[in-house]
């Protein structure tokens, strides 16, 4: 890199276009001359130097080219022999730097030069020196373009025509560049026979060289990573290979960014009372950004969905203060809980449900989607959830892979020991007295110090009242009020508060409504203006209480396919009916139907390992009803599935 400065007949380059200074006018004022329109343009002197500061104005070190065309970049590290070389050949330069190009006015300068130098070996020629000469002076003085570049040397010519460097590149793109991941070899080949069938047609004196896997190799390394990883692995994977963090979202407080995701854990367990394999479970969980403390977490074999997902952001948000009841050997109490300012979740469809963005809408939580396939995006959630599920299930009986061909003969059904009711407490143990205690990496402390020594208990928002919070996270829908009350899948609501609302606001209303789908025994209504909130019970309660939204579908298909009543009470015929059902073949079931009769039965009765009138909670469809044969043709047989119709309503999973 050479020096400049502002002075005549110095050339800059500003906004792409080419300048000579021509001449200063008026003390501090400079004209300069474009120099291919040969237009006149006048600077300050304060000016050129701001353009210069800011970037725009580049100087140029000769009037054809940019220094940075001759020789390599100043930063280069070059060797102490090199630069003694270019001092030497410096030397001669400036002995002859004011003399005219004229040969025998500068053959005794050099040749003086020598004899007190001594070198090199012998004198240098004057064509040499006057080349120097040049490239020094076109570098604004750089004596870096007086380094040797000897290792630039070497043959110029290419060394196979450009005939089979199209036919080697075409067989890169067959053999190399496809999903199949062809190697090196592969492509080499395919060359090869192709230049040999073009060479069946050429006469010998135009045949073409073969060529070698050292001019394939080169032609792949010529080619971008990124576009060969695309070509090999696909446009998604290269992305995420060569994304780079160019920024990092980071947090100041606890409760100020949260994430939630799902995950199938990697353990068969068994049912409470019958120690049968009932499945694998589902994970919910929801962590805080800042002090990575689980807010809240969810486990059932409900398939993820917004009932799913509000269980887990209830657990999140209201204290833990009955875990060490519940579970007498946790040690540590749970102290991460609150409302978030914001919830940061994929593009699953039970993440964009209408009841999801308005229950954050109304307890103030801003929802921020993942991009597509972008999982660091919420990394922090992605990597709890793999190292819970390492540790739960690593060495344990009844463990399943990821990998089918890792499990080589192992059976996890005929495995597995964990009962349902130990796996949660397993779970929140770890979570609490391992997870929470130990030493983390990024923070340089446990996640529970970090969250006792950072937050405020006063400045934890807390929902205004538990019981509507319920309200709020329940599954939203439009329903219109009648004399005959709100009807919702086949079952009527209704009450006195309901009447004295019609009094007042009319005898037909449009109200919204919010379902729990854990128990469609009551369901919440608000009043038109959102003011008022009614919790109203189903007029057959005898039925409904405690009954899942899935429950009754199952119900209400036994009853159709048997032909009873298509009313509550037919549907109560149905409820009982399967419990004794689920009774007396529960020990014939193949493992698949037992996880849909665990879903059936529900956490509740799971614990109890009793039979099938609790609550589960279900909200989307996914599996097949619990069948549909008379008690007697059912003793000691299995019984066929009968799969529903998936209907999914308003963007979401029901």
């Amino acid at each position: 890199m050479g020096a400049s400065g502002f002075s005549a007949g110095v050339h800059f380059v500003l906004e792409g276009k080419e300048h000579a200074l021509i001449r200063k006018i008026d003390g501090d004022v400079w004209q300069a001359e474009e120099r291919r329109t040969k237009r006149i343009v006048e600077f300050t002197d304060l000016h050129l130097r701001e353009l210069y500061l800011d970037g725009r104005l580049k100087f140029v070190s000769s009037q054809s080219a940019p220094a940075t065309t001759i020789g390599k970049p100043g930063l280069v590290d070059y060797s102490a022999e090199k630069w003694d070389k270019a001092k030497v050949r410096r030397a001669y330069v400036m002995a002859v730097i004011d003399l005219p190009n004229y040969r025998p006015r500068l053959i005794p300068i050099i040749q003086e030069t020598w004899r007190t130098l001594q070198r090199p070996t012998t004198a240098p020629d004057v064509a040499t020196v006057m080349r120097w000469k040049r490239k020094f002076i076109d570098s604004g003085r750089d004596i870096t373009v007086l380094i040797e570049q000897d290792d630039q040397k070497g043959n110029s010519r290419a060394r196979y025509p450009d005939d089979v460097i199209k036919i080697i590149k075409n067989a890169i793109e067959k053999r190399y560049l496809t999903r199949e991941r062809g190697t090196v070899q592969d492509a080499l080949d395919q060359a090869r026979a192709d230049v040999i069938r073009e060479n069946a047609l050429r006469p010998d004196s135009i045949a073409l060289p073969q060529p070698t896997r050292r001019i394939v190799t080169r032609l792949i390394e010529a080619i971008p990573a990124f576009d060969r990883c695309t070509a090999r692995h696909g446009r998604t994977a290269a992305i995420k290979r060569f994304r780079g963090v160019h920024a990092h979202r980071t947090t100041q407080a606890p409760l100020e960014r949260a994430e939630m995701d799902h995950s199938l854990l990697d353990l068969m367990v068994i049912d409470d009372k019958t120690a049968l394999p009932l499945g694998r479970p589902w994970l919910t969980g929801c962590i805080d950004d800042y002090t990575r403390c689980v807010l809240g977490i969810y486990l059932s074999f409900e398939p993820p969905s917004y009932f799913t997902v509000a269980r887990c952001l209830k657990h999140a948000m209201l204290p833990k203060v009955h875990l060490r009841r519940d579970y007498a050997d946790i040690r540590n109490p749970w102290e991460a809980h609150g409302i978030m300012r914001e919830l940061v979740v994929d593009n699953g469809t039970e993440f964009h449900s209408t009841s999801l963005q308005n229950a954050c809408f109304t307890l103030g939580v801003e929802i921020h989607y993942a991009a597509r396939k972008t999982p660091w995006f919420k990394g922090k959630i992605e990597r709890f959830l793999g190292t819970l599920n390492r540790a739960v299930t690593r060495g344990t009986p009844g463990k399943t892979f990821h990998n089918v061909f890792e499990k080589d003969e192992y059976d996890p059904s005929k495995h597995a020991v964990v009962r349902y009711s130990v796996l949660k407490e397993i779970v929140y143990t770890w979570v609490v007295d391992v997870y929470h205690q130990q030493m983390h990496r990024a923070l340089e402390s446990s996640p529970a110090a970090m969250w006792a020594k950072t937050v405020a208990q006063d400045s934890i928002q807390l929902p205004d009242d538990p019981a509507r919070l319920d309200a709020i996270l329940g599954r939203s829908e439009k329903r219109s009020l009648s004399h005959k009350g709100i009807e919702l899948n086949g079952l009527f609501y209704n009450s006195s508060e309901l009447t004295e609302l019609r009094r007042r606001l009319g005898d037909k209303l449009d109200v919204e409504i919010r379902v729990d789908a854990s128990d469609i025994g009551q369901i919440i209504v608000f009043s038109p203006d959102g003011r008022q909130m009614f919790s109203v019970s189903a007029l057959n309660s005898e039925y409904a209480a405690g009954l899942s939204e899935w429950q009754h579908r199952v119900c209400k298909r036994l009853a159709g396919k048997e032909q009873l009543q298509h009313s509550p009470n037919g549907w109560l015929s149905a409820k009982t009916r399967i419990a004794e059902l689920i009774e007396a073949e529960f020990m014939f079931k193949k493992q698949r139907s037992r996880t849909r009769i665990a879903r059936y039965k529900g956490d509740a009765e799971l614990l109890r390992g009793g039979a099938a009138e609790s609550t589960v909670d279900p909200a989307t469809e996914q599996s097949a009803a619990i069948v549909s044969m008379p008690v007697s043709a059912t003793i000691g047989k299995r019984f066929k599935p009968v799969y529903r119709e998936r209907k999914v309503a308003d963007g979401e999973s029901d």
